[in-house]
């Protein structure tokens, strides 16, 4: 089945993402990424998840071509109020403006938004209530950055694509 599909996914101008395309690759162009993030911890955890993301070393170049910064924020939702008030189900949304700064001419490059939710359960444990909080913050930072990765990625397949 896969060796009989192989021909038609060739034909139809099928390209792996991240694949190299000569001296340039998607992968080379996100790890010559540094990114800004409030210095908060929210922002740390979004930064550092991206970073992990976007080099193999989890760190920063020393000589970026282009800054990404983030602009996060988080609220909550309440989704299962009982008859007593007593809120048994919320909803975490974080929406992550952010936008691709060219360090070179200090221009922005491009401009989106990332978006993700978690619901956790509510329970009468105080503890277990931050605990589940900060779990689903966690997950939902993974996937912002998981997000934004790929925004970025299409980005440069495009400008790689277009010769730019």
């Amino acid at each position: 089945m896969l060796l009989l599909a192989a021909p038609a996914l060739a034909s139809c101008g099928f390209t792996p993402l991240y694949a190299e395309r000569g001296a340039a690759s998607v992968s080379a162009d996100l790890s010559a990424l540094d990114v800004r993030a409030p210095d908060t911890k929210l922002g740390r955890e979004l930064k550092y998840n991206l970073l992990d993301l976007l080099s193999g070393s989890g760190n920063p170049p020393s000589n970026p071509a282009y800054v990404v910064e983030l602009a996060p924020t988080v609220y909550d939702e309440d989704l299962a109020i009982e008859r007593d008030a007593d809120v048994t189900r919320k909803n975490m949304v974080m929406v992550v403006p952010f936008r691709l700064v060219d360090t070179a001419t200090n221009k922005i490059v491009m401009r989106s938004t990332a978006r993700s939710r978690s619901s956790y359960n509510r329970v009468d444990s105080e503890f277990a209530n931050i605990v589940a909080a900060q779990d689903a913050e966690r997950r939902i930072a993974r996937a912002i950055a998981d997000d934004i990765k790929l925004q970025l990625s299409i980005h440069f397949d495009r400008q790689a694509r277009a010769g730019g």
